[in-house]
């Protein structure tokens, strides 16, 4: 039997292995940050739980560069759609005191809302299967000015109310829209009589000691050790100076300190708001019977064997992302100032470094068999739907390869699995080519579905320009736009936009090579009546006249 004396030394030798390991892995850390460690740019903040204790916690850059302000783990950041789940945490709160269901009709509490002949519930909005269009791409189609014009959520309402048609039916599948959260947002003030601030503060906040976390629902208060968002510009950086005040999509602060809190919560480590983990990462069955991925203000994903959960962020002036590992208790928080600084790619590459330990290799990513397909099965040119963006995909030494038209070179696939692929150098980058009624290929970002169908893209030289010239108006978005022909192109002017190039898609289809999409209707005898304007994969088919129809 062991000596106490012998006991003792068994443990201080494991004591000092653990900081040896936790020591190399800070270095790691450090070696990946080093780029950002400057005195006269914006940075990022980032905070590492490992084991559910804290093992990093720095900031890089400047949080002013008017006042030389360095970001440090108590700087506070907008850190953009992450604050989803925060919304929904206000859901689950109502749902906790009986004030509402997630099966409630939304009209229940937005009676204003269209009546689109098939019930759009509150679950819907949680994980975006509700088909309603986004408020932020419906913004940009009609010519909104975001530096200089004024919008909130009741500018939001009032515009999803405007529209017509849903992008799907309700349940059908992931259709990432910011509008659900402003819209959840609403019903959660309506409800409540408080503004979501005040809410999430008595309900969430408060009790979880998060003292640095808020929504911001007023403009002209002091925010304490916040982050200047910049933007890189031809002089150097710019700041936005964005008039609008909509929130519960995005529009919340935090620091990494308070999301490290949260991610402990998403862990399951603290009883008392297990009951709200459990909601948030609650998954809905689609109709198809198939599980989504994105649950309640999160996405739900594998990596390297293990069950991620999590979510990004990204406006004007930064990026972040947060992930949570319940498995290993890992929580990774990255937040940034500088819209160019990748923090979902910083975010895994931390990852990387906690799972590529020894102590935390998963059999799963060891041991996983499949039959190997071939390859050519999966060639061909892929157009996402309700979008101009393309895909072309194809063999190369023995290699299947992406290219989007997005991107300026080709990646790499590996096999993981019967009809799915992951890129070599990105493993949350996922391909699913499994059949469906619906589309022909997905490409998960983390979780975050875009869908692709296949495509028969047109020779440009055989499509005659003129015949799609004129004005087109659209009631939804009270916007005309104008098609003509200048140096052998089809171009568009509308409302803040001036001779935007196009280029022809598939027949009668046209793309600006920034997801929109222009698809000309034309009667029997051949000539334009319309077009349907899709965008972003989130927009589908607006219906524009041709200005003589109206």
């Amino acid at each position: 039997m062991p000596t106490l004396r012998y006991r003792c030394l068994l443990v201080c030798f494991f004591m000092c292995c653990i900081t040896t390991a936790q020591e190399d892995i800070v270095q790691k850390i450090d070696a990946l940050l080093e780029v950002y460690d400057t005195n006269d740019a914006p940075g990022l903040s980032v905070k590492v739980i490992q084991q559910g204790k804290s093992i990093y916690g720095k900031g890089f850059g400047l949080s002013s560069l008017d006042y030389t302000v360095k970001n440090s783990d108590s700087t506070v950041y907008d850190f953009a759609s992450i604050a989803k789940q925060f919304t929904a945490a206000a859901i689950w709160s109502l749902v906790k005191e009986n004030k509402l269901s997630v099966e409630d009709d939304i009209r229940t509490y937005l009676p204003e809302f269209p009546d689109y002949g098939k019930v759009i519930r509150i679950k819907h909005l949680l994980n975006h299967t509700s088909g309603i269009r986004n408020y932020h791409t419906l913004m940009y189609l009609a010519g909104f000015d975001y530096e200089s014009l004024y919008y909130d959520n009741n500018t939001v309402l009032k515009l999803a109310v405007n529209q017509k048609n849903l992008n799907h039916s309700p349940g059908e599948k992931v259709s990432y829209s910011n509008t659900n959260y402003n819209l959840l947002t609403i019903i959660v003030e309506r409800i409540s009589g408080q503004n979501l601030n005040d809410y999430l503060k008595l309900k969430i906040f408060d009790p979880l000691k998060m003292n640095s976390t808020f929504v911001r629902v007023e403009h002209g208060k002091p925010l304490k050790n916040k982050a200047v968002g910049y933007k890189n510009s031809k002089d150097g950086f710019e700041f936005s100076t964005s008039n609008q005040l909509s929130y519960g999509a995005g529009s919340m602060y935090s620091t990494v300190n308070d999301l490290a809190i949260w991610t402990q919560i998403l862990n399951e480590q603290n009883s008392e708001f297990k009951p709200l983990a459990d909601f948030l990462k609650q998954t809905e069955t689609l109709n198809s019977g198939e599980k989504a991925k994105y649950a309640r203000g999160l996405m739900i994903d594998t990596y390297k064997g293990y069950e991620v959960i999590g979510h990004s962020g990204q406006g004007y002036g930064g990026r972040s992302h947060l992930i949570a590992i319940k498995e290993q208790q890992i929580g990774v928080v990255v937040l940034t100032n500088l819209e160019s600084i990748n923090a979902t790619g910083i975010a895994y590459q931390i990852l990387d470094v906690l799972l590529d330990d020894k102590n935390f290799q998963n059999e799963n990513t060891i041991n996983a068999s499949f039959e190997k397909q071939d390859l050519n099965n999966f060639v061909g040119e892929f157009k996402e739907i309700n979008s101009d963006m393309t895909m072309t995909l194809f063999v190369e030494n023995d290699t299947l390869k992406s290219k989007g038209s997005l991107g300026k070179m080709s990646v790499a696939l590996a096999q993981f699995d019967k009809n799915k692929f992951h890129r070599e150098q990105s493993e949350q980058v996922k391909y699913d080519f499994s059949p469906s009624a619906t589309h022909d290929m997905i490409i998960s970002f983390g979780g975050t579905p875009f869908f692709f169908e296949r495509a028969k893209f047109i020779d440009a030289d055989s499509v005659v320009l003129n015949a799609f010239g004129g004005r087109f108006y659209s009631e939804e978005l009270d916007v005309a736009y104008r098609f003509f022909v200048e140096n052998e192109r089809l171009k568009l002017s509308f409302k803040g936009n001036e001779n935007v190039n196009l280029k022809p898609i598939q027949l009668n289809q046209f793309g600006n090579n920034d997801r929109t999409l222009y698809h000309f209707i034309k009667d029997e005898s051949n000539s334009v009546t319309g077009m349907l304007l899709s965008c972003d994969g989130t927009v589908k088919e607006i219906v524009f006249k041709k200005e003589k129809d109206r």
